[in-house]
């Protein structure tokens, strides 16, 4: 089964490829950090078979970069419970500056 590896941060994309029985490429994919652990492992329930084995993996390192950037790179998520109450803060003063000087008659 060859193997590649590419690098993305300071993570390295292990890619193994392999054929089917109808000659399909196919490839897995590991993740490992700098003390070499393994991060992740893709899930080989449903994954594209192609024709060539480089296509197979610049799909496995493309899915492994996605994977880093939205795991790993984002920033994480603030509570929803956070976003709504400044969202609520920022409504109310939104609309009371809209709506002007109240006139007493």
């Amino acid at each position: 089964m060859p193997t590649r590896t590419v690098s993305y941060g300071e993570i390295e994309i292990v890619v193994n490829t392999e054929t089917n029985k109808l000659g399909a490429w196919l490839a897995s994919v590991s993740l490992k950090n700098a003390a070499g652990t393994v991060v992740d492992v893709r899930p080989m329930t449903i994954q594209p078979e192609w024709l060539t084995e480089d296509e197979a993996i610049r799909d496995a390192v493309e899915w492994a970069q996605r994977f880093i950037d939205r795991e790993f790179n984002s920033p994480q998520t603030h509570s929803w419970v956070a976003e709504r109450s400044r969202a609520e803060e920022w409504f109310r003063a939104a609309e009371e500056k809209t709506r002007g000087p109240e006139i007493s008659g």
